[in-house]
């Protein structure tokens, strides 16, 4: 079995803003940086981790999570360009085209693992979509990724729970929309504090609706949150919860502005806390990782974590020096994340009993 099975959607340029003449840091640059980063440290052998081929998702699979006045919104969109369907978000004639392609190798990606060919997937497919809901997108969004794996695994596959994370830094709303009353998709995201950052939604507050009260989990990380808080949070609420709702599948909405790095959030993660989280995911569930946002120029790298991580490959060496960073950040930061922590468990004990 290869233990990591990876895809990608190859138009994926085709999807450009500078074809409407301005640039977006959600751009083709990101997935190419991503690309020639794996080829130049050859970690990808074709045994422990391969690259398959898919072929593009169907209309009817766009439908299962978003409506059809919506579709039509965006293919009306790619006629006229200079036409947004919503929120920062831009469409260029090919668009639908990529969407599809990308879609296509979510769904292969899932196929691999619901399979047993692969342990787990990766696909590096852009644009991102945890922001689409199903009748909106915002935020370089069309399509909701992750979401409408979740449904094609459950209407085609006959999967009857399944997890999706978010450690994307921006809240996942757009997900959060299409399954806030379905019991059989425990959502749990872990995200920049949402008074701080766009799309302001995604609050401690905000656990789903009837009848799946309690299996929309957000949880609002203080700025300048780092490796510890994450590991605490996923330690003490996100695993617990996972471990009773055991999940057939883990659908990860993998964004890398949680980082250090990124010029978009205020949040620190480091190459030890990406490989943490997705190494104890990947430790006890079939994981489908889904590249999300991210803008700076560390994506080769955090892709590659990402995959030792699936792998069960040893970590490269985290060259951030954790006292430093912790000692650089603000005092109230750690006693912010422990209010949040404190507020959201008593939020889920009627749900999910003492976590």
């Amino acid at each position: 079995m290869t233990r990591v099975g990876i895809t990608f959607n190859k138009n994926h340029h085709l999807h450009d803003s500078l074809l409407n003449g301005y640039p977006c840091p959600e751009n083709p640059q990101r997935i190419q940086n991503i690309l020639e980063y794996l080829e130049s440290s050859g970690l990808i052998d074709g045994e422990i981790f391969r690259f398959y081929d898919s072929i593009p998702a169907s209309v009817m699979d766009i439908l299962r999570v978003h409506t059809r006045e919506y579709v039509d919104l965006i293919k009306a969109c790619t006629r006229d360009p200079r036409q947004s369907p919503g929120n920062d978000v831009y469409v260029c004639p090919s668009s639908f085209d990529v969407t599809l392609h990308a879609l296509g190798c979510v769904l292969k990606a899932g196929d691999l693992v619901i399979s047993g060919e692969c342990r787990h997937a990766y696909a590096l497919i852009r644009p991102p979509g945890h922001h689409a809901g199903p009748d909106s997108c915002n935020g370089f969004c069309i399509f909701n990724n992750s979401g409408i794996l979740a449904r094609y695994m459950l209407e085609k596959k006959g999967l009857e729970r399944i997890a999706i994370i978010n450690i994307d830094a921006h809240a996942s709303d757009g997900t959060y929309a299409a399954f806030e009353a379905d019991p059989r998709v425990l959502c749990i995201s872990m995200h920049q504090d949402q008074k701080t950052l766009y799309p302001f939604k995604g609050f401690i507050k905000d656990i789903g609706v009837r009848p799946a009260i309690g299996y929309c989990i957000n949880m609002e990380m203080p700025t300048e949150s780092g490796n510890p808080e994450y590991s605490l949070f996923y330690d003490e609420v996100a695993e617990k919860i996972l471990d009773k709702f055991n999940p057939q599948l883990v659908i990860l909405e993998c964004g890398f502005d949680a980082y250090h790095k990124e010029p978009l959030a205020k949040l620190n993660l480091t190459v030890d806390g990406y490989y943490r989280i997705i190494f104890k995911l990947a430790s006890k569930w079939n994981v489908v990782t889904l590249l999300e946002g991210g803008y700076h120029d560390d994506l080769g790298l955090l892709a590659s974590v990402v995959l030792r991580a699936l792998a069960g490959l040893e970590n490269i060496k985290d060259e951030v020096d954790q006292i430093d960073l912790l000692a650089s950040r603000h005092a109230k930061t750690r006693k912010e994340f422990n209010n949040n922590l404190s507020l959201l468990k008593a939020r889920l004990e009627p749900y999910w009993g003492h976590i």
